[in-house]
C-alpha cells in the first residue's frame, strides 16, 4: 500500500505545470538589476501584513523592496536596508 502511495505521488508530482518566469518591478525598475546572484526572500519586513522582498547580493549588499499592497506581487522601489544603527547592512562578500 505504502508503495503505491509513492508511486501515485510521484506521477503527480510530474504531472505539475510550472508558470514561466517574470521579472518582478521595484518600482519603475526590475528587482535586483545589475546585481550579482541576486538572492530574493519574501518576509513582511515592515510588520504591516504585506511581503516585502529582501535582496542580498554576492558582494553582500542587501536591499528591501516594500510591498505596496496594490497586487500582491507589487513593490515599492528598491532601497538600501538599514540596521538599528541607521547604516546599510552590508556583508562584505561573505
Amino acid at each position: 500500500m505504502l508503495v503505491g502511495l509513492f508511486i501515485s505521488l510521484l506521477s503527480s508530482a510530474q504531472e505539475a505545470q510550472f508558470a514561466p518566469p517574470t521579472r518582478l518591478m521595484a518600482g519603475e525598475a526590475f528587482l535586483g538589476k545589475r546585481r550579482a546572484y541576486a538572492s530574493p526572500a519574501l518576509h513582511d519586513v515592515n510588520g504591516d501584513g504585506h511581503l516585502d522582498v529582501v535582496i542580498g547580493d554576492l558582494p553582500g549588499r542587501v536591499t528591501v523592496a516594500l510591498g505596496d499592497g496594490l497586487t500582491p506581487m507589487s513593490f515599492g522601489a528598491e532601497k538600501k536596508m538599514v540596521g538599528s544603527n541607521k547604516e546599510p547592512l552590508e556583508f562584505n562578500n561573505w
